[in-house]
């Protein structure tokens, strides 16, 4: 199948991406309401069921404004940096320690046959970053809200 995405939502009302291989399906961002986030996944045939993961690129509402209620309602681990963290407690409401997930910026981990790798990008919130996504010899990098393009 090959890695896919499929922009949910893009813009200074709401944020969200969906990255898959067919078998991992990968949540980047969740700023719309969860009642908007399932309404835009049964668009492309899927649900808050399939999606095993979020990643965060930063702490603006247009970014997480739906992050805790979807991320509980179906029990899903949620990513960011340490300092993202720091400001999401104060914003998203209560998540279960063991869903609490520290990706560093700069770091890189796998998700099924998808490597994701951070990096750090120019924006005005405390620790923002972009991903990118490897599989084979396929890269999709995705950056949001960036301040300047720099060579990284």
């Amino acid at each position: 199948m090959g890695m896919q995405f499929s922009v949910l939502a893009s813009g200074s009302t709401g944020n969200a991406t969906v990255v898959t291989d067919g078998d991992i399906h990968i949540l980047i961002d969740a700023g719309l309401s969860g009642k908007k986030i399932d309404a835009l996944l049964q668009e492309r045939q899927l649900s808050g069921n399939n999606i095993d993961v979020i990643l965060i690129t930063h702490e603006h509402d247009d970014h997480i404004k739906g992050l805790g209620p979807f991320a509980r309602k179906y029990d899903l681990p949620i990513y960011a940096n340490e300092n993202t963290w720091g400001k999401l407690d104060q914003q998203i409401g209560p998540i279960a320690l063991e869903r609490r997930k520290i990706l560093q910026t700069g770091a890189r981990m796998d998700m099924g046959s998808i490597r994701v790798e951070s990096y750090g990008i120019s924006h005005d919130a405390v620790e923002p970053v972009g991903y990118c996504f490897f599989q084979g010899e396929e890269k999709l990098s995705l950056a949001t809200d960036l301040g300047y393009m720099s060579e990284k």
